[in-house]
């Protein structure tokens, strides 16, 4: 087939992967919602000064979850310019993901590119990528818009290496050295645990192609030390607070050994929602394609160790990823116990489709025949395709989702440990006097910042109808004439007693107290003091960059 026929091949690849977005509802995929949910509340917190949002005000029916400062924000950062514009969440989504797989697309065609593999065989590739059950799962079932981001950001990482190697002029260097810092950024808060995995496999693929120019190898790594810089503001947090939430305890990272998927369900198990189950039956496909299989087996007897140490390389790199998502590699998984939060190892699939494009695209090259089998599956990839539904369509106001009730996430592994109140349903913009007396008369009321007087008759137990999470912070004055004296803080015992929720006690009295969220923890102070200190590093990079380029 010409390149102009598998150009027409690449698009209708496209519209069937994506015309499921062309009706004005959504489909119902297992994450689509949550995330929705999350673009209303970053946007909430925003308007409400939390700067980064890292507490979801609405959330939990307004007693506000802290979701942000854990959970992937490249998505919600992005989809805030939508929402200052009015754009539905809905449409926001659409958008975003539609514009990743663009991207991703493109990113692939400069990494193959780079590999010197031509321009028929790069289309297949690319066609094979947007088809990869990895890819239609996330799209269609699952609806994760973080590791489409990731799975979209992966090609030009790899693109980004590659440049390294072949660059020689130094200024050329020091100017990549900043595209692949923003890139690794956008990788890095794109999705967590595709993150943390990507990190090994970059560092390994690096030190490969990279091994003899030390000059490259040097910038390189700059850019990965300069990218974590840059997003210590969110990681920081995120790791070393992660014991103030449950997450440790949730279910899906205790048993992420019950989800290891069986080899006959990563070579072949049909597309359609469902979910991950404990054991051995699972009603969602784990399937790595027929195409990752093909170009795999074809590149034992295809490819030279001699011509093609790199592909070989990038063989060996994929089937340790399959094979690493059998139970039977379940010790190498315990012996490093940060893989438990990756929750499925079938997570692994994520990285097939990009390092096996090379393979593809070389398997195809050297053999008319591999390429015509190629091209068999992938047009059963797309009558598949074009038979797939979702489980369903929705729709929903942006009002619905700005006032989403729940938590966003599945086993609300974000709750603050020591949030157990019951009475979620009850929520009222107001404290409640647990015990004793007192009167209260509001002056300001947010998600994330309450403002109000409360005349206390008799020694009181007070709490406001909001999760305590640190960086909440309570001030309290009593009104004794013109002179204001601090008399207390919101202090644990209180918090105890009001089942997780901002608390403090006071005697009789008149008071003004305002509760604020605030980005006053340590580990806050210190990400966000090192990512703003870094931004100004690139800044200052920047500005000597384009002095240098005119010196030249």
């Amino acid at each position: 087939m010409k390149k102009f026929g598998l150009a027409v091949l690449l698009l209708v690849a496209f519209i069937g992967l994506f015309r499921i977005y062309t009706t004005s509802q959504s489909p119902y995929t297992h994450d689509g919602e949550n995330h929705l949910a999350r673009f209303a509340n970053y946007k909430i917190a925003l308007k409400e000064g939390q700067f980064p949002p890292r507490f979801a005000p609405n959330l939990l029916n307004h007693f506000g979850y802290p979701v942000f400062n854990y959970n992937y924000p490249l998505a919600n950062i992005l989809s805030v310019p939508f929402s200052a514009l009015g754009v539905s969440y809905e449409l926001t989504f659409k958008l975003l993901v539609v514009a990743a797989v663009i991207f991703g697309v493109a990113g692939l065609s400069k990494w193959l590119k780079i590999l010197n593999l031509g321009g028929k065989e790069r289309f297949l590739s690319q066609v094979a990528w947007l088809l990869n059950p990895y890819l239609v799962n996330l799209v269609y079932f699952r609806g994760n818009i973080g590791e489409i981001f990731s799975y979209s950001l992966l090609p030009w990482i790899f693109w980004s290496i590659e440049v390294y190697r072949t660059e020689e002029n130094k200024l050329l260097i020091l100017w990549h050295t900043l595209i692949t810092a923003a890139l690794l950024s956008l990788l890095l808060l794109s999705h967590n645990i595709t993150a943390i995995l990507t990190i090994p496999i970059i560092i390994f693929i690096a030190a490969i192609r990279l091994w003899g120019k030390s000059k490259q190898a040097m910038f390189s790594f700059l850019a990965l030390f300069w990218a974590i810089s840059l997003t210590l503001w969110f990681w920081f947090p995120a790791i070393s607070e992660m014991k103030m939430v449950v997450l440790g305890s949730a279910a899906s990272v205790s048993e992420f050994a019950l989800h290891f998927p069986t080899l006959t369900e990563l070579l072949w198990s049909p597309l359609s929602f469902g979910f991950s189950y404990p054991g051995s039956i699972d009603s969602l496909s784990f399937e790595v394609g027929l195409p990752v299989i093909i170009a795999l087996t074809s590149s034992l007897f295809l490819l030279k160790r001699k011509n093609d140490g790199f592909m070989l390389v990038l063989s060996a790199v994929t089937i340790s990823l399959i094979v690493l998502q059998l139970s039977v590699t379940l010790p190498i998984w315990q012996l490093f116990k940060p893989l438990e939060f990756i929750q499925f190892p079938w997570r692994l699939s994520i990285f097939l489709a990009t390092i096996s494009a090379p393979i593809i695209a070389s398997v195809a090259k050297r053999s008319k025949l591999a390429a015509r089998l190629l091209m068999l599956l992938i047009f059963v990839q797309l009558m598949v395709i074009f038979r797939l539904h979702p489980a369903d369509y929705f729709h929903k106001t942006n009002l619905d989702y700005d006032v989403f009730s729940q938590t966003t996430s599945t086993q609300n592994e974000n709750m603050p440990t020591n949030f157990t109140y019951p009475n979620i349903g009850d929520w009222q913009p107001q404290p409640e006097t647990m015990s004793g007396k007192s009167e209260f008369t509001l002056e300001k009321w947010t998600g994330s910042d309450h403002l109000y007087r409360v005349l206390v008759l008799e020694d009181s137990l007070i709490a406001e109808p909001t999760a305590y999470f640190p960086g909440w912070e309570t001030w309290i004055t009593k009104s004794n004439g013109s002179k204001e004296q601090v008399v207390g803080l919101a202090v644990s015992e209180s918090i105890t007693k009001a089942q997780g929720r901002i608390a403090y006690e006071l005697p009789a009295g008149e008071y003004h107290v305002q509760s604020k969220f605030t980005q006053n923890t340590p580990a806050r102070i210190i990400g966000n003091s090192a990512s703003a200190l870094s931004f100004l590093g690139l800044a200052g990079y920047f500005l000597w960059l384009k002095r240098m380029e005119k010196r030249s």
